[in-house]
């Protein structure tokens, strides 16, 4: 990554208040795989450690390098600094994925999102 021409491999970053925040995998709690029309909805429910005060929802990336099996990993930005107070909730972050269309009706898929695993076949 090129940040203001030098090339970086990580930086920490800050939220609005000015407190360091590192990336994390985000714990899943279910993984739903709707399928109609031949398009293909991935919905995600992760139940983050902290409470909403100390995350901050990163985002998610897809990997399709193999024919039958996709990968993704879903993201958060949590405070990286001890004692700091959190609120007492701990919330569930709700992310849909579309995977798109192009599946083979007559195959079976794996999807593992942060190594939660389910499996599907296109209508």
């Amino acid at each position: 990554m090129t940040i203001n021409g030098g090339l970086t491999i990580s930086f920490t970053a800050q939220d609005e208040t000015g407190l360091a925040m590192a990336g994390k995998e985000s714990p899943i709690e279910s993984v739903e795989v709707t399928a109609s029309d031949g398009e293909v909805l991935l919905t995600v429910v992760s139940k983050l450690p902290l409470g909403s005060s100390c995350f901050r929802f990163d985002g998610y990336q897809i990997n399709r390098r193999f024919i039958d099996r996709i990968e993704i990993t879903v993201t958060h930005l949590e405070i990286a600094e001890d004692n700091v107070p959190c609120t007492d909730d701990l919330p569930a972050v709700v992310t849909e994925i579309p995977l798109g269309g192009g599946f083979d009706f007559r195959r079976t898929y794996t999807v593992s999102v942060n190594g939660e695993e389910t499996a599907f076949t296109a209508n």
